[in-house]
């Protein structure tokens, strides 16, 4: 999660999204082929578990070595006469046990109200999650998120606002009992306002709380409140509640709906999307070359028969 809000989308962890163009099933079974060659070392690798698709973040890093992307849509009733679509993505890619890069995008991105529909590619977000501290088991339970979002939406068209934001996030979580658990985010961005060329400060406080109710369905409700959207702008304060499943260790898909509560808010919004490990980019250096170095480490140490 970033702290903008692009037509209606917070990009790198809320990626939240109603399918509608007819290329993504060629996408999606795109990735599920990429995903087959790791699947076979599953056993060695954590479980998924996705930043999407509520605003706050957990403090999960992606192990090391490993690709994660995360995609999916949002079509969102913002008010009377005004819609709006997203379709962004984010991929993420642990590069040590306490640091993940990530990379995103808004993907295609459209507005309509009564004067007429634009529409264009969003714009890109690049960030970090770093791990502060993490329990003895190695759990995180403190992290934090830079980002820098790069204005390649056209300002022109009101898809962007033509200049970069900065923020950063503070992300922590615990699990409550045997099945539930709760994240909380407190965010921080100096973010661009095309109308004034300048940036003004915007504050993010967000609760999420999950109860699994089986291996695979977790459920979540979800408040989040923002300082404001724009330089002039009041607070706003909304609710959404979903689901998601996992499906294996490498894949997930979630759904879910969004309620304005406050009357600047959006009114409503429905979202989906999926979540895969696509497979180890880092090579020797992922999780499956270091099981097999280790293999190879313990067959140097074994007896030779003679």
């Amino acid at each position: 999660m970033l702290l903008t809000r692009s037509t209606c989308e917070y990009a790198g962890g809320m990626a939240r999204l109603r399918v509608i163009a007819p290329r993504f099933p060629i996408f999606l079974t795109s990735l599920a082929l990429l995903a087959i060659p790791a699947a076979a070392h599953a056993q060695e690798q954590q479980v998924i578990e996705p930043d999407r698709p509520d605003v706050t973040n957990g403090t999960h890093i992606v192990d090391t070595g490993l690709l994660q992307v995360e995609i999916g849509a949002l079509r969102t009733h913002v008010q009377p006469g005004r819609s709006a679509f997203g379709s962004p993505f984010t991929a993420r890619v642990g590069l040590f046990e306490w640091l993940e890069a990530r990379i995103g995008a808004d993907g295609f991105v459209a507005q309509s109200d009564d004067a007429g529909r634009v529409s264009g590619f969003g714009n890109v977000q690049l960030g970090a999650k770093l791990r502060l501290w993490a329990e003895p088991g190695g759990m995180p339970v403190l992290s934090i998120l830079p980002a820098v979002n790069v204005p390649t939406a056209n300002a022109d068209k009101g898809l962007g606002s033509g200049l970069e934001d900065f923020t950063i996030a503070v992300l922590t979580g615990k699990d409550l009992g045997r099945h539930g658990h709760v994240d909380a985010n407190y965010g921080i961005g100096a973010i661009g306002s095309g109308n004034t060329a300048t940036h003004f400060i915007q504050h993010l406080v967000s609760v999420s709380a999950s109860y699994a109710i089986t291996d695979s369905w977790n459920p979540y409700l979800e408040a989040f409140w923002f300082s404001r959207q724009d330089s002039s702008g009041p607070s706003v304060t909304s609710i959404d509640a979903g689901a998601i499943y996992q499906f294996g260790t490498r894949f997930a898909f979630d759904g879910g709906a969004q309620f304005g509560v406050t009357a600047e808010a959006p009114r409503f919004a429905l979202f989906g999307g999926v979540s895969v490990i696509v497979g180890d980019v880092l090579g020797r250096h992922g999780p499956e070359g270091r099981a097999r170095q280790g293999r190879a480490r313990s067959a140097a140490r074994s007896p030779t028969k003679k």
